[in-house]
């Protein structure tokens, strides 16, 4: 989308990441409470065709040398559901730790079947 993230910013935004969910438990008790304000978020902007970009997980073909996996995205989901999975612009170090990730998820995902 043409936006530049300064080592500064992304280190902002890893780090509240990381932190929500203890930001949840100190707030309300327990995680369920964002799962569920998450989940409420989803549902508006799906039925009400709001056209949002939010972290979901989707399915993708592929991701990083990894096929057919279910990873967390930026996504343009809208009334229609996913309408596009926002790539990001990615340094060695952090396409490392995703495609590292998405082979942890595609793991999990076959041993499963």
């Amino acid at each position: 989308m043409g936006v530049s993230l300064a080592d500064a910013d992304r280190e902002r935004i890893e780090h509240g990441v990381r932190r929500a969910a203890y930001h949840i438990i100190e707030g309300k008790g327990a995680t369920y409470y964002g799962i569920g304000s998450a989940i409420a978020r989803i549902a508006e902007v799906i039925l009400r065709d709001q056209r949002a970009i939010l972290t979901i997980c989707s399915p993708q073909s592929e991701l990083l040398g990894v096929r057919d996996v279910t990873v967390s995205m930026p996504t343009l989901i809208g009334g229609a559901g996913v309408l596009d999975v926002l790539s990001q612009p990615l340094n060695a170090a952090e396409a490392e730790k995703l495609a590292a990730s998405a082979r942890v998820v595609k793991e999990a995902i076959e041993a499963l079947k």
